[in-house]
């Protein structure tokens, strides 16, 4: 961070009331050029064509100009170019991507935005901070079912979340901590250039492009207002037991010790979202009982206890080794069979265009970008079929080359003792170790009382990496 934005940074934190006003002058020829500097250089371009190498060619000359019309307030962004992803449902997400010059200013104002509000943000969110992330999210969620009174979890969704921001009450969530009309007119034009699907182009009044650099820590924003801020002074004083919220993004849980208190906390959701142009998605949307007590009342009940999914794992009832409860994680089938759709497509696809010895390693990349993200604790048999998927996978497709076979399986199994596959490593372990007067409880109708374990537990596991395979 530059000694500028560390300067903002420390005012942030000792002034929580501080609104700053001149941001805009930040936006310097070095600055910009040195955000230009992160760009990554294989992006696809935006609705102009320039590539980043070719922007690189009279970088000078084309970061002047565009400093030139910032300071004219000349700048106006480009439509970003609209594109799809197929989703696990069917259904298509659709991505923005803007032209280089608007990453570069996008950039630049990420960091201004990021000096300001990493101050303000609570510690309950995780998505798209500075030495954060979704493992440790997902610790999060552990160690509060792990430690605290935990016995009912909301699971909700925002629909189409990116798609449905307000921009009028953005700009309002902004305004709290920008006084900078300068700044907040270029945020404003980003919000408003609109998007270009197909040769033609369309107006946008809503949202924020995925894709797009500022728009994760815009959404950060929007939802550390509209959600975070709100748990945190409201909701957190009405509720009769323990309540926790943890959120990745829009991607949030919030753990209960009360049914009641998580049947209100639904309810009160749906009003505060549809002020902000919000709604939840009621086919995503649950209150499930989970936790120590739930999963002791299942079991006596001779019921299968209920789980829900996260940031692409499940999380269920389970119990270590020394048959004390904890919270198992696995790959979401969900997940797994998206996956392996891509991976079948990639292959189908990649088979006849390029000699095997030139994707093989392309495979190898695949494979181990996979464990580092679903290589967690308690996760080794999804990893595994993972693995034993692609192998099948790759065996099917190598020999749809041609009509002649290439290998049978002795002589494809010879191929990759001198052609290995990356074997399922898990790089994730449990966030707690040992844990100390873990608390449970029975629940029952009003508030239960609270008890706390004697001794202590640990969680199942390693202290180093293991490695497994076929």
């Amino acid at each position: 961070m530059s000694p500028k934005l560390r300067s903002i940074t420390l005012r942030a934190r000792e002034d929580p009331t501080c609104k700053f006003t001149s941001l805009a002058h930040l936006l310097t020829a070095d600055f910009l050029t040195a955000c230009f500097r992160e760009l990554k250089r294989n992006k696809a371009p935006g609705i102009d064509g320039v590539t980043v190498r070719e922007y690189e060619a009279k970088l000078n000359e084309n970061i002047s100009d565009l400093v030139a019309r910032l300071k004219a307030k000349q700048y106006r962004p480009q439509p970003v170019k609209r594109v799809y992803i197929p989703k696990s449902n069917g259904e298509r997400r659709p991505l923005g991507i803007p032209a280089i010059e608007d990453k570069i200013v996008q950039l630049a104002i990420k960091k201004i935005l990021g000096a300001i509000y990493e101050a303000d943000f609570c510690d309950v969110s995780y998505g798209f901070r500075p030495n954060r992330s979704c493992h440790d999210a997902l610790d999060g969620v552990d160690t509060t079912i792990m430690t605290q009174p935990v016995n009912y979890v909301v699971d909700m969704d925002i629909e189409k979340f990116f798609d449905t921001v307000d921009h009028d009450r953005l700009m309002e969530c902004l305004s709290q901590r920008i006084a900078d009309p300068s700044l907040l007119r270029i945020i404003a034009r980003f919000l408003r250039s609109g998007v270009m699907e197909d040769g033609t182009y369309k107006e946008t009044d809503r949202g924020t492009p995925q894709g797009g650099i500022l728009s994760p820590v815009l959404a950060n924003i929007y939802l550390h207002y509209v959600l975070d801020l709100w748990f945190e002074q409201e909701v957190k004083k009405q509720v009769n037991g323990f309540a926790q919220l943890v959120r990745y993004a829009d991607d949030f849980v919030v753990c209960f010790q009360y049914r009641n208190d998580a049947e209100a906390f639904g309810k009160a959701l749906w009003e505060r979202l549809a002020k902000f142009g919000l709604k939840i998605s009621e086919e995503k949307s649950r209150i499930i009982a989970f936790g120590r007590s739930a999963c002791q009342q299942a079991r006596k009940q001779g019921k299968k206890c209920a789980t829900f999914d996260f940031l692409g794992f499940t999380l269920y009832c389970d119990k270590d080794r020394n048959g004390n409860f904890k919270v198992g994680r696995k790959t979401s089938s969900t997940k797994f069979r998206q996956k392996m759709k891509i991976m079948n497509q990639w292959l189908k696809g990649i088979r006849n265009r390029v000699k095997l010895e030139a994707w093989w390693p392309l495979l190898v990349q695949k494979l181990a970008g996979h464990y580092r993200y679903y290589g967690i604790s308690g996760n080794m048999r999804g990893l595994q079929s993972y693995y034993h998927h692609t192998i099948r996978l790759a065996f099917t497709w190598i020999n749809r080359r041609s009509q002649k076979k290439s290998y049978n399986w002795g002589q494809f199994n010879r191929f990759l003792t001198h052609n290995p596959l990356p074997k399922p490593k898990i790089y994730h372990f449990y966030a707690l170790s040992k844990r100390r007067g873990c608390a449970s409880e029975e629940p029952d109708e009003g508030k239960p009382h609270v008890r706390f374990c004697e001794g202590a537990h640990s969680h199942p596991g390693v202290s180093t990496p293991m490695e497994g395979g076929l």
